[in-house]
């Protein structure tokens, strides 16, 4: 196989179309052996790692009160995240999920509240007030990866979202962006017709680390 290269700076590097289809290529196996099935501390979650990484960095540079998180699943994630905030010295994760797996987490960070995260926005406004008064919000949407559930999602948590934090669509990479083409319309498709001009993607956090997962979506204002 020939691959068209170009030398940049002294080091050798494939073109464009090559290196995004190497990256897919990779993407596509990382997913299909399910090799992102992680541990954080003995409790299960779901995650490319290097996102990980970007979640970490945007927990430490823009230092939320809270991270709403739809979809616990067994609170891997709601870990990470709690323990990112130990470190910051502030902060403080709303888990919601639908049918929570057994043997989640607890740490004083946590509060796990369990039902649909559409129907419950009203009950997590109440318990952002019960933690204090102007505080900034982050959202991370790992729930029904439906495309009309992640739409109501995205509706009701853009206000939620405070200006200057993330709100996260997580899995974005279904239906064949590029993995998982058989699963349907997903987050992507529900992104691309989010119309909300307080919001634009971050496309420079995945660059980083080559893909990402999720889609990173920054409010630029109130």
């Amino acid at each position: 196989m020939t691959i068209e290269v170009s030398n940049r700076g002294g080091v050798t590097y494939p073109a464009p179309e090559v290196e995004e289809a190497i990256v897919n290529a990779f993407h596509r196996l990382y997913w299909t052996k399910r090799t992102w099935s992680l541990q954080w501390m003995g409790h299960n979650m779901i995650k490319w790692p290097a996102d990980l990484f970007i979640y970490a960095e945007l927990l430490h540079r823009n230092r939320p009160d809270v991270l709403i998180e739809t979809g616990t699943y067994y609170g891997g994630s709601a870990m990470f995240f709690a323990h990112c905030m130990d470190l910051i010295g502030k902060g403080c994760v709303v888990s919601i999920d639908i049918n929570p797996g057994s043997r989640r987490p607890e740490h004083p960070r946590i509060i796990y509240l369990e039902g649909d995260s559409v129907a419950l926005a009203d009950l997590v406004r109440e318990e952002i007030a019960q933690i204090g008064e102007s505080l900034q919000v982050m959202a991370s949407l790992d729930s029904d990866h439906r495309k009309d559930h992640v739409a109501r999602e995205l509706d009701v948590y853009k206000d939620i979202v405070t200006s200057g934090q993330y709100m996260v669509v997580e899995d974005t990479n279904l239906n064949g962006h590029p993995v998982h083409p058989e699963h349907g319309p997903g987050p992507w498709e529900a992104v691309r017709e989010f119309d909300d001009a307080r919001f634009r993607v971050d496309e420079a956090l995945p660059k980083r680390h080559l893909f990402s997962m999720h889609t990173w979506l920054r409010k630029e204002q109130a």
